[in-house]
Order: structure tokens, then C-alpha cells, then sequence
């Protein structure tokens, strides 16, 4: 029996001296390390594996990143928008009042220019003419008259002498001034002070009443007209809010309504609106002008973006973000539906009448396709 023993246990350390030689061959160990390969390459699989899932559980626990604007009450207004156009609120042409012809033109273009001062004047050689001739028999007459009148004085002469030689000397006196006032009439004037536009008189040219010579603007006097549908004129009255704003210039003038027309004009169913203008650079009549007129005011509104408000078959309603807490103290948040009832809308915005409350955070940016209760992230998050 231990003959046996003995022998089997030389047989197992023989073979396994013939194991360990045979392991330390070369092809053994190129089997191993091809093992091990795999090994290693099935174990960096399932790493990538979990950490993509891992990763992927970190972002829905994020929730999806939107943006918020928080719910302020403050001035909302609506415009009704028109066109209208800068006019001098003086504007007008000088012409003559006589048929003539220009011997001297005493003014340029650009030139200040006061009520009443003379332009341009026409010949008038031939009624000068007739002035000097009355002006001697005036001289006559009146030294006449003043000597009836010492005499009358010392009580010789008649009455009648006396009365006679009155009469001529103030007959003359009044032809005097009518002659007088015709020769004025060759003379063109300014009807208002203030900037010469234009001058189109030449001397030489035959000019007749009526022709435009002249062009003066009072440039310190100027308003902005437009013509309003009459479907706003309930809207529309003197005093109310109106913003200017000049293309041309890129210049926004704010004031207020100085005229508001009750004539609606028949022709084209609109009516006049004024406003006066306070000085604005390098302004001229006739210039393009972009009008809003307010036509709603709610001081203490709340309002929010109008791409914020969807519409539905069963209403309208905004998104707003609500915050949960949580144990750790950090507030995490979540998408809620909420139901408003909307007034204007104006500018982008919308008035919101109903349903939202100062201080909340309505989404405006990533609302789409948002589900109740489904977890909402964004940098505002930061601080809650």
C-alpha cells in the first residue's frame, strides 16, 4: 500500500514538472497575454457602458434646460401707428400785387428775413412820376391854405375862402397816400419773418400777380400732421401721448397731441391730427415722420413676452417654472401649465389680465413641447 502511495505521488510531481515546463514556452505565454487582452477589452466595455448610463441619469435628474423671465408689474401701453409728415406751421409764398417788371432783387436764398420786408422791387418809373407832379401841387395848395388861414385869423377873407382852400389842401393830402400806397405795390414783400426757401425772381423778368416768386418758412414754428382712420377717433383726442420718430434724421421727438379734427373727410374717411414740435436739428418740412399714438395705458400691468403666450382650442395659457423644496434646502423646479385670460398686445408684449401674479417665472425660452411636472434647469436656478 505505501509502494502505492509512493508512486502515485511521484507520478502527480512528475506531470506537474512536465505543466510548468511546458507553461514557460513562449507559445504559452502568447496565449495568455491574447487572454488577458480580451480580458481587459470586454472590461473597458462595460465601463463605457455604465458611465454612459450614469451619465445619462445625472442629466434627466438636471431636468431640461430652459429660460425665464420674472413677472414684474410696471407701464404697459398700446400704439396705433401711422405716418405723417413735418409742416411749417408758416409756410408761404411772397407775389407781386401789381403786373411789372424786376429792377432789383435786394435778397438771397437762406436769408432771415422779417414780416413786411421788401424783397424785390418792379419797376415803378411812371407813377413816381405822377408823385412828384402832385407832391408840387400839394406844396401849392398847402401854402395857400396856410395863408387863408392867417387871414381868416385876423378876420379877412370869408369863410368860404377859408373852407375852400382846407378842402384842397386835404384833398390832396389823401390823394397823396392812395398814390403812394400804389407805388408800395410794386414793391414784393415778406408776409411772415422768417427763412427765404427760394427766390426765383430775376430782374429783367415780367412778373404778374399771383406768380410765386418767393418762398419764406418760419422754421421756429414747426408741427407734424397725419391723416388717422376714423375707426380711432374714440381713441384719439387732443393731449393724449404721442412718440415721433424721424427716419431721415434717425431722431425721436416724445410729446403730445395739440390738434385732434372732429371733421371726419369724407373723401377718404380719415381725420387731421396736429402736434407742435419742440426745436429738432436739421429738421424740414415735408419730412417723413413715423407717429405712435398711445391709445392704452395700464400703469401697474403685468405683461410678458407675446411668444410666451400659446393659444389653444380651450384658451390661452404661459408655462411658468415652480419651484419644489427640497430636504437639502435647494429648491429644484418643474414646468407648470397655467391658465391666463390676455388683454392688448403691443411692442411684443401682452397684457396679462388673469392667472399670473408678480413674482412668477414665466418660461420664454425652451416652453416647447413642456409637460406638467417635468423637471426644468437653467442658470436662474442659481441662488434659489
Amino acid at each position: 500500500m505505501k509502494r502505492y502511495i509512493l508512486s502515485m505521488s511521484l507520478i502527480a510531481a512528475f506531470l506537474m514538472s512536465a505543466c510548468g515546463e511546458k507553461s514557460n514556452t513562449p507559445e504559452a505565454k502568447k496565449a495568455k497575454l491574447e487572454s488577458l487582452k480580451k480580458e481587459i477589452a470586454q472590461l473597458q466595455a462595460e465601463a463605457s457602458v455604465l458611465e454612459k448610463e450614469l451619465n445619462a441619469g445625472a442629466v434627466a435628474d438636471m431636468g431640461k434646460t430652459v429660460e425665464i423671465a420674472t413677472v414684474k408689474k410696471g407701464l404697459f401701453q398700446s400704439f396705433i401707428s401711422i405716418e405723417g409728415v413735418a409742416d411749417a406751421n408758416e409756410s408761404t409764398i411772397a407775389t407781386p400785387k401789381v403786373p411789372g417788371t424786376v429792377v432789383r432783387v435786394l435778397v438771397q436764398p437762406g436769408t432771415t428775413v422779417s414780416a413786411g420786408q421788401v424783397l424785390a422791387q418792379l419797376d415803378n418809373t411812371a407813377i413816381s412820376q405822377g408823385k412828384n407832379e402832385l407832391n408840387q401841387q400839394l406844396v401849392f395848395v398847402t401854402t395857400l391854405f396856410e395863408k387863408q388861414k392867417r387871414l381868416w385869423e385876423k378876420g379877412v377873407g370869408t369863410e368860404v375862402q377859408y373852407l375852400s382852400a382846407k378842402n384842397q389842401k386835404e384833398a390832396l393830402e389823401k390823394s397823396m397816400k392812395t398814390l403812394e400806397a400804389q407805388i408800395d405795390m410794386y414793391n414784393i414783400k415778406s408776409p411772415i419773418a422768417g427763412t427765404l426757401e427760394s427766390a426765383d425772381a430775376k430782374v429783367g423778368q415780367a412778373v404778374a400777380p399771383g406768380m410765386p416768386l418767393f418762398r419764406v418758412v418760419n422754421m421756429s414754428n414747426i408741427k407734424v400732421k397725419a391723416d388717422v382712420a376714423e375707426s380711432h377717433s374714440k381713441k384719439i383726442k387732443a393731449g393724449d401721448q404721442i412718440e415721433i420718430y424721424f427716419p431721415d434724421l434717425k431722431t425721436e421727438v416724445n410729446t403730445n397731441i395739440s390738434f385732434a379734427a372732429r371733421f371726419i373727410d369724407p373723401l377718404n374717411r380719415t381725420f387731421r391730427v396736429e402736434t407742435k414740435l419742440p426745436k429738432v436739428d436739421n429738421l424740414k418740412p415735408n419730412m417723413i415722420a413715423k407717429l405712435k399714438i398711445v391709445d392704452y395705458e395700464n400703469k401697474s400691468a403685468i405683461s410678458v413676452n407675446s411668444n410666451s403666450v400659446q393659444t389653444t382650442e380651450s384658451g390661452s395659457f404661459v408655462v411658468v417654472a415652480k419651484a419644489i423644496p427640497a430636504k437639502n434646502g435647494t429648491n429644484t423646479f418643474v414646468a407648470e401649465r397655467r391658465k391666463v385670460s390676455v388683454g392688448k398686445t403691443s411692442e411684443g408684449l401682452t397684457e396679462i389680465l388673469e392667472g399670473l401674479n408678480e413674482g412668477d417665472m414665466v418660461i420664454t425660452a425652451g416652453y416647447q413641447e413642456l409637460n406638467d411636472g417635468q423637471a426644468i434647469s437653467g442658470e436662474w436656478m442659481k441662488g434659489n
